[in-house]
């Protein structure tokens, strides 16, 4: 055993030695899905999907109003409000009052709210722009629930005793965000997500129990509808997969330890000087490589840019050629981050 221990060790030992690049992983902001005007600095979150009466406040027709859907579509506001304010972009203010759907009767868009509803909100609020859902519908339901004792029987047969169950929690929800100085809506869309849950047992009943109760179900995935369309909203971090050099000896290896303290600046004038005194285009394509590294770590996209484009002249590798488009897709989000935030 302590010698295929040591052979083991042994192996590990000389591949690391053989080893000329490092996985790295950086963080990297990408742009909202859905394009806010910066100059929108603050949101009214207002719940406008409430069965009833069209047009009308909330308040003096709970009795008309199925608790249920009320509750379930306060679950998904709820899942944006406070996805919303774990970012910078947007102040959230949640009205203190829902409002009746235009369109009660169908999962559709009603009419949109007039622009003196939406001007009032928006000052008694002291906000930019107010963020309406307009609709919102859950379903649950048992995937092939006819199936099971023929399923149970078929896998007895085959050896396997067990029966699988999947239910199966969807929302569809409808938003609209309006811009009152502007007069416009910025977005208008329907927005829809499934969340299922699998249970197994020799007994078909026994695993339609032990799924997640209904109530449950259409709760959370009510909430996860919020929260995923919170997400196209905002700007946000990423952890991205990057390749570093770490060479052997001498400058290489030093910039490599330095990138990997964090001393990124450092880390960068070692490989810009490996780059200019080392005379041999496979290393020179490699310094390249590190540099354009660490000005993309370092928010400098556009000399990231250059430097990959020196690696790919001189070293012709499609590792570079790959690079240098990664890096071309981030300076194109770069302008649509600019006009998201300040």
């Amino acid at each position: 055993m302590k010698q295929l221990l040591a052979l083991s060790i042994s192996s590990l030992l000389i591949f690391s030695s053989c080893r000329t690049t490092q996985g790295m992983q950086i963080e990297v902001q990408r742009p909202a899905t859905i394009s806010v005007d910066r100059n929108i600095k603050s949101l009214a979150l207002l719940n406008h999907s409430i069965p009833g009466k069209a047009g009308l406040l909330e308040g003096t027709l709970t009795l008309e109003t199925p608790k249920q859907d009320k509750e379930l579509s306060n679950e998904c506001m709820r899942g944006i409000d406070q996805l919303l304010r774990t970012s910078p972009r947007f102040e959230i203010k949640q009205c203190d009052s829902s409002m009746m759907a235009s369109k009660p009767t169908s999962v559709d868009f009603g009419s949109p709210m007039n622009w003196e509803q939406v001007d009032s909100i928006c000052k008694k609020y002291g906000t930019d722009a107010l963020l309406s859902l307009e609709f919102f519908d859950t379903d649950f339901s048992v995937i092939n629930p006819a199936a099971t004792a023929v399923n149970t029987v078929q896998s007895i047969l085959n050896g396997n005793a067990e029966v699988e169950i999947t239910g199966k929690a969807t929302a569809r929800a409808g938003f609209m965000l309006y811009d009152p100085v502007n007069k416009a809506i910025i977005y208008r869309d329907m927005y829809k997500q499934d969340k299922t849950w699998v249970q197994r047992s020799t007994n078909p009943a026994e695993a339609l129990g032990r799924l997640i109760k209904r109530n449950e179900a259409l709760s959370e995935v009510s909430y996860y509808t919020g929260q995923s369309f919170a997400h196209d909203l905002i700007p946000l971090y990423f952890w991205e997969q990057r390749m570093m050099y770490i060479g052997k000896k001498g400058r290489m290896k030093v910039g490599a330890r330095q990138a990997l303290t964090r001393d990124w600046e450092g880390a960068l004038n070692t490989w810009k000087e490996e780059y200019d005194s080392n005379p041999k285009s496979k290393f020179k394509a490699r310094a390249a490589y590190n540099a354009a590294l660490a000005y993309e770590v370092l928010g400098d996209l556009q000399n990231a840019k250059a430097w990959i484009q020196k690696s790919y002249v001189e070293g012709g590798k499609d590792e570079a050629l790959q690079y240098s488009n990664v890096l071309e897709k981030r300076i194109r989000d770069l302008g649509r981050l600019e006009n998201q935030t300040n």
